[in-house]
């Protein structure tokens, strides 16, 4: 079977590097990780498959027409999010008045497993399927058998009605999935200000265990519980991604959390077979603010690792409470010193907008923010995506502003901040999101350190960018 599969282009904001400064925290990732993992399953079953990724390219619709006639498909898998849904279906339709009805278009994503009738209602006819959750062997037996209706995972309509059939099992053992078939991308059209470039993402296990109540994937894509894969597997794939990329800077392990504290046996192995393999290449991690061993952090940072990614997300107890972070002040402050001391950089993520969210909490955080060692950090306000235990509280209480999903997101296709309380509007909360960024990135302090940390050509040239795109953040906001 002939499948392409689109990532779509809906606005030059979503891909861009002003994202840095994204007013929409936890916002639903375009990377294609997951999606080219899916092709190398089904390339390996003997299928042809083509990968578009029209938001980092900026591909219009008419030239993923134009790309399609060439291809022929029998099939069409669309990759989806909340704030594109409303275009990625336009793709849909684009596809079936190119092809007819002998075309299969399924959808596939956060949104689509959150809300897979109103999706395949709002379709019109020209999406035959939403494939929930882990898509991966669902799209393998629909490639193998052309049969829609017997697989799990898998809504559709049938007789004018809408069948949902069972939940796929989660798979128990993610070393059985190829490596990712990143022959379909160009390195260096992905970028991001806070990694060395060209980077490339691994994925070493899906799920997290943590409880937080606005994550996305936890809830909706990959469950709550940590599946990881191999250290031997993981390191055989940076292995095979720098042979296929000579030229690789970074590796960025995209794992919700590379660093629970259950795995930690297991995180050492990787680092301790990336210097017994004599791997160069650097590499960063999305990080819970909970090690508190400082071997460990050394390790990492002798086995290539630059910074880690950490969701603080508030400097407040009693909101960390109401999020379920199942972290203290005191663990994150500690943790943070720790990884200052081991040599590694922090970039801090913050979000503005939680339950119980006051202007004394937003500022708490901004000055729990600021008393901390960190070398980057984000504010933005926290989004409610649908699935999530936030997203039902704030519709529960009437706090979310888009009537449909096209509010979500403005002219430039750029996501909006989306709630409001009668006690904190979202203007006030924007407003606290620009004046927490600039509260952190003009200290005099932070500025000089900046001046004098730079131990290389690439520290000051990402500082130079980090620069240019903050300046461009003030000017856009006030303009």
């Amino acid at each position: 079977m002939k499948i392409l599969f689109l990532n779509p282009f809906y606005g030059k904001g979503f891909c861009k590097t002003a994202r840095w400064f994204a007013k929409s925290r936890a916002r639903e990732r375009r990377h294609p990780d997951y999606l080219c993992t899916a092709i190398a399953l089904l390339e390996k079953g003997g299928h042809i498959c083509k990968f578009i990724d029209g938001t980092v390219n900026n591909i219009s619709i008419d030239e993923t027409r134009e790309i399609c006639r060439g291809f022929g498909p029998d099939a069409v898998i669309i990759n989806s999010t909340t704030p594109s849904i409303e275009s990625d279906l336009e793709y849909a339709k684009m596809c079936k008045k190119e092809f007819g009805t002998g075309l299969i278009t399924i959808m596939v994503g956060a949104h689509v497993s959150a809300e897979p009738e109103d999706t395949l209602r709002k379709g019109g006819g020209a999406l035959d399927a939403v494939a929930r959750r882990e898509y991966d062997y669902t799209l393998k037996e629909f490639a193998d058998t052309g049969n829609l209706s017997r697989l799990d995972g898998i809504s559709y309509f049938k007789d004018d009605g809408i069948i949902h059939n069972p939940d796929r099992p989660f798979i128990d053992d993610l070393d059985n999935l190829p490596f990712p078939a990143w022959h379909h991308i160009n390195l260096y059209d992905y970028y991001a200000p806070a990694k060395r470039n060209p980077f490339l993402t691994v994925i070493t296990g899906r799920g997290c265990e943590g409880r937080c109540t606005f994550c996305l994937f936890p809830q909706v894509m990959y469950g709550r519980k940590y599946r990881p894969r191999s250290p031997e597997r993981v390191l055989d794939e940076i292995e095979s991604d720098i042979k296929l990329f000579p030229g690789l800077k970074e590796i960025m392990f995209e794992d919700d959390t590379f660093t629970l504290h259950k795995f930690h046996g297991r995180l050492e192995k990787i680092c301790q077979g990336m210097l017994d393999r004599r791997i160069k290449v650097g590499w960063s991690c999305n990080a819970r603010p909970d090690i508190h061993d400082f071997s460990i952090l050394k390790l990492m940072k002798r086995s290539g690792c630059r910074m880690v990614c950490v969701g603080f997300e508030s400097g407040n107890e009693e909101i960390l409470a109401n999020i379920k972070k199942g972290i203290s002040l005191d663990a994150m402050s500690k943790f943070t010193h720790l990884c200052k001391k081991a040599g590694l950089s922090v970039h801090g993520c913050f979000v503005i907008g939680a339950q119980g969210e006051t202007n004394l909490s937003i500022k708490k955080t901004v000055r729990f923010a600021t008393g901390l060692p960190i070398d980057t950090v984000q504010f933005s306000g926290l989004c409610p995506y649908p699935g999530t235990e936030f997203y039902r509280w704030c519709k529960d209480k009437n706090y979310l502003i888009p009537g449909n999903w096209e509010e979500w997101v403005d002219e430039n296709g750029e996501q909006r901040t989306i709630i409001d309380y009668p006690h904190l509007s979202c203007e006030t909360m924007n407003k606290a999101i620009d004046s927490s960024l600039y509260s952190f990135y003009l200290r005099p302090r932070y500025i000089l350190s900046q001046v004098f940390r730079p131990k290389s050509f690439y520290d000051v040239q990402a500082r130079l960018k980090g620069l240019l795109n903050f300046i461009n953040h003030v000017w856009v906001t006030k303009t």
